[in-house]
């Protein structure tokens, strides 16, 4: 592939990952608007919960229920809706005149996550040349990661006036730039394959690749994976099939219950437990939060494609695990000591630099890469559920779990969590480093062991 079409394909990823700048930013900003919007509208610690979880309600529906129809309208049109429900749900939340108003657009822009959150990594792993897929299909986590640190200057750039209705305006203007820009990219060259358009499929190849020769052996690949007898969504549950749904499902379960989102949701509220009293101090200490995300998971699609998932996975992990020791031990010393607020900021930064090199993206990849075309959309939708119902699960309970159990041991949960995720690893997670995705499709149909569904039929 030339480098005029490299810069054209990667062009095609940027526009499509900009759902995930969405993604990320309406993830982060709640954690200081929450701030403002506890005081205003005189919240208890429950409806708090409450009010930061509707969203993950929303992108548990919009996960499950759109996954069918991005298989039956397609990738593209199904990011152009989506653009358009976070539009109207940014509108509702920033002039919402009670508790009810906003927790409804809330979960209108949740519903938008939910189908951002596995149609975009999707859209991106379709158009995607296989040597470089891990990379393209991590702009997504590096939209996420640029968003959520986007949010964090708007929170704190507002925090001083307290305005979180601006908090969330701001976001409307991503989501008009993923509207537009839907508008000039292909469809999915699989997609129009499944819908029995072989000429346009070729063409948008031919487009994307630039080599007839390319496109046309590509076309084979995806055409030979599509001989099979057309399947309903009970073809999931296959013996062989729903492999590959154990992956999708352990890898969001990983994602979520490892505890991330305690950090990107609470972030001002655990600066303020460990003594950052201000609401602008809190906020502008999670501004490096943003950045260690943001940084490292642009080296995360740095190394991806060069040392494979696997590795990545090992050393994130491992990490993530004993920054939570280091912050456990923070909490349960003395909170107040410079010291001890030195040990829990850095212990947070490891952790949010580990999981943007591992989980963060790999998780999306994985599922974006490992179901056979027939269900691509159907079981991505089912592996996103469980990654959202997770997500909201770990978010809700949080403020809850550190009433009843303590700060320390609260993150011993998720401390625990790590080491299970690191036997799942080891034991299931395959190495889809340089492997097509019709190669592991037919690793799959094959019944080929999990953790070598990328290990053989390579190229």
């Amino acid at each position: 592939m030339n480098h005029k079409n490299s810069y054209y394909v990667i062009l095609v990823a940027f526009i499509a990952a900009l759902s995930g700048i969405l993604f990320g930013y309406d993830t982060g900003v709640i954690s200081g608007a929450i701030l403002f919007i506890a005081k205003q509208f005189h919240l208890s610690a429950a409806l708090n919960g409450f009010v930061v979880s509707s969203v993950l309600l929303g992108a548990c529906a919009g996960a499950i229920i759109s996954g069918r129809a991005t298989d039956f309208f397609g990738r593209k049109i199904m990011l152009m809706f989506d653009a358009a429900l976070f539009i109207i749900g940014t509108l509702i939340t920033a002039f919402a005149s009670t508790i009810t108003i906003l927790i409804i657009g809330r979960i209108i822009v949740g519903t938008a996550i939910g189908i951002a959150s596995f149609t975009a990594p999707l859209y991106i792993s379709e158009i995607s040349p296989k040597q470089f897929r891990g990379a393209l299909v991590s702009l997504n986590q590096l939209a996420i990661a640029t968003g959520v640190f986007i949010s964090y200057l708007v929170d704190y750039h507002f925090s001083k006036s307290g305005e979180w209705r601006w908090m969330f305006a701001t976001g409307i203007f991503p989501a008009f730039f993923l509207l537009i820009g839907m508008f000039f990219l292909p469809f999915s060259p699989r997609w129009m394959m499944q819908k029995g358009k072989k000429e346009k499929a070729f063409f948008i190849l031919n487009t994307l690749r630039r080599c007839a020769v390319i496109a046309e052996m590509e076309l084979q690949e995806i055409d030979q994976s599509l001989m099979h007898e057309k399947q309903s969504w009970h073809y999931l549950f296959h013996p062989r099939i729903r492999n590959t749904l154990i992956i999708g499902i352990a890898f969001s379960l990983m994602q979520q219950l490892t505890g991330i989102n305690t950090i990107l949701y609470y972030a001002p509220t655990i600066f303020q437990l460990s003594g950052f009293y201000a609401a602008s101090s809190a906020i502008f200490a999670s501004i490096g939060i943003g950045i260690i995300f943001l940084l490292f998971t642009i080296v995360s699609v740095l190394l991806i494609d060069k040392i494979g998932r696997k590795p990545l996975l090992y050393c994130g992990i491992i990490l993530m695990a004993l920054a939570l020791l280091a912050m456990m031990l923070a909490f349960h010393l003395n909170t107040a000591l410079l010291s001890t607020k030195l040990i829990l900021l850095i212990g947070m930064f490891i952790y949010v630099m580990a999981f943007a090199i591992s989980l963060g993206p790999i998780a999306w990849l994985m599922i974006a890469e490992i179901f056979p075309m027939q269900v691509r959309g159907l079981g991505a939708s089912i592996a996103t559920f469980f990654n959202w119902s997770a997500n909201w699960l770990v978010s809700i309970t949080f403020l809850s779990l550190i009433d009843c159990f303590g700060k320390s041991d609260t993150f011993s949960f998720y401390f625990i969590a790590c080491l299970l995720s690191l036997v799942f690893v080891y034991y299931y997670a395959p190495e889809t480093k340089g492997c097509s995705l019709e190669k592991i499709e037919a690793n799959v149909l094959a019944g080929n062991k999990l953790r070598e569904l990328g290990n053989v039929l390579r190229n």
